[in-house]
């Protein structure tokens, strides 16, 4: 029996159902309202982030806004966020390896891509090209850092098609197509895509995780995917986070895991589990298809 296949899929059915059914839920709040303070039971005051309690089973942000509600209704964004990010990636990323293959031109572009972006961690070139003026002050911010997100690894995924490619070629039954007069076109058809199909969908998965890892640093250092500028009485602009990805629970981290311990850990264990469910499916799909086409 797979076990982690049966198990990361649960986990996925799990938190797909979630952003279906999670705005009818009676326990969440879709209008996500603030609470600017509330009585405590001695006659004083306090404020926000509150400790969990029964009106707040997990605790509540720094706006006073219901933790769980903000949790549930925004896996959905989460979930959606990355899927689109990879789709991006991938829809760039399989073309130019392909490309990369039959073209030395293309697969100068690979190296190049993929070097530039591999010899440091993906977020230091996000950090510096998200930090532009042209793309932090754009209207279509969202947009932007997706694209972004998405190209910084294209060129580690094309390069593992590619890779993939050049050992089909050694096959014997590749070089029985070629000899064939078969075109570009249908051997890439008829001999490349079918085996490369099982490690693109175990690859897709993983890179699900990878993705989400990575935003989650975003919210550490404060870049979030959608904010709203807001004028300060000192003539300078602040900006607030107007999304409900899992990440923004790590703004300022370093104060609220002392003060506010529920604001980290409700993101770490929802971006963990997720991560999890990504790997086990991934892993799983491995396995499947190495036991399905060593049976063949």
């Amino acid at each position: 029996m797979n076990k982690s296949l049966i198990f990361g899929l649960i986990i996925l059915s799990f938190l797909v159902i979630i952003t279906f059914i999670a705005p009818y839920l009676p326990f969440v709040d879709t209008s996500l309202k603030d609470t600017v303070m509330r009585q405590k039971e001695d006659g004083g005051f306090e404020l926000p982030p509150f400790a969990p309690s029964a009106d707040f089973p997990i605790g509540s942000d720094h706006n006073g806004v219901d933790l769980l509600s903000r949790l549930l209704l925004g896996t959905k964004e989460t979930l959606l966020t990355i899927l689109a990010i990879v789709l991006i990636r991938y829809i760039v990323a399989i073309p130019l390896a392909m490309a990369s293959f039959y073209s030395r031109f293309f697969h100068r572009i690979l190296i190049v891509w993929n070097r530039l972006f591999s010899f440091i961690p993906p977020i230091f070139f996000v950090i510096l090209i998200i930090g532009t003026p042209f793309i932090l002050f754009s209207d279509n911010r969202y947009l932007w850092i997706l694209i972004v997100l998405a190209m910084i690894e294209v060129g580690r995924v094309a390069d593992i098609f590619y890779q993939g490619m050049v050992d089909i070629s050694k096959r014997p039954y590749v070089e029985a197509g070629i000899v064939s007069g078969s075109s570009p076109l249908t051997m890439l058809k008829n001999y490349y895509w079918p085996p490369l199909r099982p490690s693109f969908i175990v690859q897709f998965f993983s890179d699900l995780g990878r993705t989400l890892f990575l935003i989650g640093q975003l919210g550490i250092i404060e870049i979030f995917l959608s904010v709203e500028f807001v004028s300060q009485l000192s003539g300078g602009y602040k900006t607030l986070n107007t999304s409900n990805v899992w990440p923004t629970y790590f703004v300022d981290i370093t104060h609220h895991i002392w003060s506010h311990p529920w604001l980290p850990i409700t993101g770490t264990i929802a971006i963990g589990i997720t991560i999890l469910a990504f790997s086990m499916t991934s892993s799983g799909l491995q396995q499947y298809f190495d036991k399905k086409y060593k049976r063949a």
